[in-house]
């Protein structure tokens, strides 16, 4: 860490001494080190031109760290080598207030004294992780701090699926109980977040298990916590799977209710239709301005054709009940 006199492009760092950590900026980082440090975590923004600047030249970073830091990749993947690790993580982008559900990316590199993250739009994880070792939260190690930043991830995103879980309760009381209006339920939004949390943590569990968790751990900085970060992919994928088919029935129920009462209203708007279309062609004969029309100079002319148009009327219900098109 001698190298670390500043950090141009720093968003925020922490210099941990015994687990705590020590806040520090670009100005304070040389400060902080000359003190003495077990390890430190840097944070970069990538907006920041100067800690592009900073990583490309910083001569301890390997080339593989420095490809994941920098190269802007958006699939979540995870290299390991015996002393060092780097990859790109799933997070949510960050608002101002702090309610995004956007996905984003952290980018990271560790080895057993250093932490280096990188993100190109504040994400929400890493600043809670900030604000939980701002608070006195201990940290043993670069790769416990970095196992501790996907949990963060994790909490975040188990606490939006209680919600969603929640309003997918509200939406199935709703469906049972048959009330109006269901063409205007939430569905569609709700199963794209589901949809995309879910392949977030299919895509984390996939990178770990291409890292090959269980034949380094031990052989690598970040391979004692790999099995554990694995079970939380594992688990809370299956749990947004299931809440993605669970939203995915309830559609398939809203769409076959609207659909059956949609075809109630063509069955009888058909029959309407079929019985008025006697009386409407006997109304449209009469109504011709010809010679020769039938009762034409009878006082009570109109009422015998309106009585014809009802026995017309009275035919065709008939008929529809004869061949059962009528209940």
């Amino acid at each position: 860490m001698q190298n670390l006199q500043h950090c141009a492009g720093l968003a925020f760092g922490f210099v941990f001494r015994d687990g705590r950590g020590q806040l520090v900026h670009d100005e304070t980082l040389h400060d902080a080190l000359g003190q003495g440090a077990d390890w430190i975590w840097l944070h970069l923004g990538l907006s920041d031109h100067r800690a592009r600047r900073f990583l490309n030249d910083f001569p301890e970073l390997p080339e593989t760290g420095r490809l994941f830091l920098l190269g802007g990749e958006s699939r979540i993947q995870i290299a390991l080598a015996p002393d060092h690790a780097a990859g790109v993580l799933p997070d949510l982008e960050q608002d101002f207030e702090d309610q995004s559900l956007e996905p984003g990316r952290l980018a990271f590199w560790l080895n057993d004294r250093m932490l280096f993250t990188t993100r190109r739009k504040p994400v929400r994880a890493a600043q809670r992780l900030h604000d939980a070792v701002a608070g006195g939260l201990g940290l043993e190690n670069p790769a416990a701090a970095l196992a501790k930043l996907q949990g963060s991830y994790v909490e975040i995103v188990e606490s939006r699926l209680i919600q969603l879980s929640a309003e997918l309760d509200k939406i199935e009381d709703k469906v049972l109980a048959d009330r109006s209006g269901l063409d205007r339920l939430p569905l569609g939004p709700l199963r794209h977040e589901l949809s995309r949390h879910r392949r977030e943590f299919t895509g984390l569990r996939s990178a770990i298990h291409r890292a090959g968790f269980a034949r380094l751990t031990g052989e690598t900085p970040l391979g004692a916590h790999m099995a554990a970060m694995h079970q939380d992919a594992e688990d809370f994928e299956r749990d947004a799977s299931a809440l993605q088919d669970r939203a995915r029935l309830l559609y398939e129920e809203v769409n076959t209710r609207i659909a059956a009462t949609t075809n109630r209203s063509l069955s009888a708007l058909t029959v309407i239709s079929t019985l008025l279309l006697p009386p409407t062609f006997v109304v449209g004969a009469f109504g011709m301005n010809v010679g020769g029309i039938s009762w034409a100079q009878e006082p009570e002319g109109f009422w015998l054709v309106l009585g014809f148009c009802v026995v017309l009327i009275g035919i065709s219900y008939g008929v529809l009940r004869r061949f059962r098109i009528l209940p």
